[in-house]
């Protein structure tokens, strides 16, 4: 009797978890998509929501229809989906990027990490060297621009931004006069929400009081609304009229490369790596979780650095091999 029980819970068993697959696996992935980007916007993850958004809404576009079910996300669509937007000249990056919100939209929909996505591209591709050298930065510095302008305001926010061991963008935007205080800046990281502590610099200090005058809650006029959905809007503006006024920068400048947001973060970690500051260090300023993330960064130093360190090596072994061989018939 015991072991008939036994084999008839296993059975009962069976059949819900049977049950259950299915329900999941006919399951609108759309649906799941959409409670996904509202849970996002609902902690203030606003970055992952619109992310999620526009892999949904790119899928959608590939697919030709409104709605696609959990079952129907195969290897063999995502594979085609792939080649879709590869023969749309989308780049390998974004392509990983829309790889990885599905795959996360999936994952949370199915309760599982399953294979489906195994055969797609979700890592990164080098890109070109975005750091600039010390060089670079006091000649941006140097810059003769109109006060007011959206130029100096663009400026003052890059090196503000590199002055702060790169603090990215939607942290600077989203900075409050009240996290400045006692000689130092506190804020949490948008992305991973870690606490960052920056001690206040003069050339730091110079900018901050160079907007202190509004009556804003923030730092830099860039945000007015205090409502996280309204001001996030409002911060994704900015962000497209601040890499429009970088690239314009760039070219007073006379850099070779575009001026992004993202350069004066890799530049700081660049300069730091180069001036002898351990990686740990520049990964806890940075506020990496994974030092790893941290080498993205700093794996873009100048061939000439790795030619100069590759030079010492030789000439260290050459004079060893010279001694050595000295005296010998």
């Amino acid at each position: 009797m015991k072991i008939k029980f036994q084999f008839n819970v296993s059975l009962q068993k069976d059949a819900e978890e049977k049950k259950n697959t299915v329900t999941v696996n006919n399951s609108s992935f759309v649906d799941c998509a959409r409670k996904e980007i509202l849970n996002a916007r609902e902690r203030g993850s606003f970055s992952t929501a619109a992310n999620y958004d526009t892999a949904l809404r790119s899928l959608l576009t590939f697919i030709k229809r409104e709605d696609i079910m959990l079952n129907e996300i195969t290897t063999e669509m995502l594979e085609s989906y792939q080649k879709w937007l590869l023969r749309r000249n989308v780049s390998l990056n974004t392509v990983s990027c829309y790889m990885r919100s599905l795959r996360s939209i999936y994952n949370r929909a199915t309760d599982s990490k399953s294979r489906v996505f195994s055969r797609i591209f979700t890592g990164c591709t080098p890109t070109y060297k975005r750091s600039l050298c010390v060089d670079d930065i006091q000649r941006l510095s140097a810059l003769k621009l109109s006060k007011g302008s959206r130029l100096a305001l663009a400026r003052d926010i890059f090196l503000f931004s590199f002055y702060c061991q790169g603090m990215p963008f939607v942290d600077l935007a989203f900075l409050r006069k009240e996290q400045v205080a006692g000689g130092s800046i506190v804020y949490n990281r948008h992305k991973t929400g870690q606490m960052i502590r920056i001690a206040v610099e003069p050339c730091m200090e110079q900018i901050i009081q160079k907007y202190s005058s509004t009556n804003s809650v923030y730092v830099f006029p860039l945000l007015e609304s205090t409502d996280m959905t309204e001001a996030y809007n409002e911060y994704q503006k900015q962000l497209s009229y601040y890499n429009l006024a970088l690239k314009r920068l760039g070219k007073r400048a006379g850099f070779s490369r575009p001026l992004t947001s993202y350069v004066a973060r890799h530049s700081w970690a660049s300069i730091a790596f180069q001036t002898n500051v351990e990686l740990q260090t520049i990964s806890r300023a940075m506020g990496h979780t994974n030092p790893m993330t941290t080498l993205i960064y700093i794996k873009e130093l100048d061939n000439s650095h790795l030619a100069t360190a590759n030079h010492k090596i030789i000439t260290v072994c050459s004079t060893n091999t010279d001694d050595d061989t000295k005296g010998m018939p």
